[in-house]
């Protein structure tokens, strides 16, 4: 029960995580680097961006839904919103 919990905690957590950054994180512009498909039929997005300032650019890997339309290709310029205090928590923004 308490493993149940807290996996209901974390998700609670990391929604509201995704929410703070959809309403305020800075804009970059990435890129999609890699696009695969997860064993459970889910696909990833692996994109790099330049945070604001930043000499590197940074690499995250992102699940990004169960629908191929959904899904940026390989090379496309993408937006990408980012906690500029911790740019390492980012996640590719969506269009409302």
């Amino acid at each position: 029960m308490a493993f149940v919990l807290a996996l209901l905690r974390r998700v609670g957590q990391a929604r509201a995580a995704r929410d703070w950054l959809h309403v305020h994180g800075a804009l970059a512009e990435g890129e999609v680097l890699r696009v695969w498909q997860e064993n459970h039929g889910g696909y990833c997005v692996r994109y790099r961006f330049t945070p604001q300032g930043a000499r590197e650019p940074i690499q995250r890997d992102e699940f990004a839904g169960c629908l191929a339309a959904t899904v940026p290709e390989a090379g496309a310029k993408v937006r990408v919103r980012y906690d500029p205090e911790s740019p390492e928590r980012s996640l590719l923004a969506r269009e409302a």
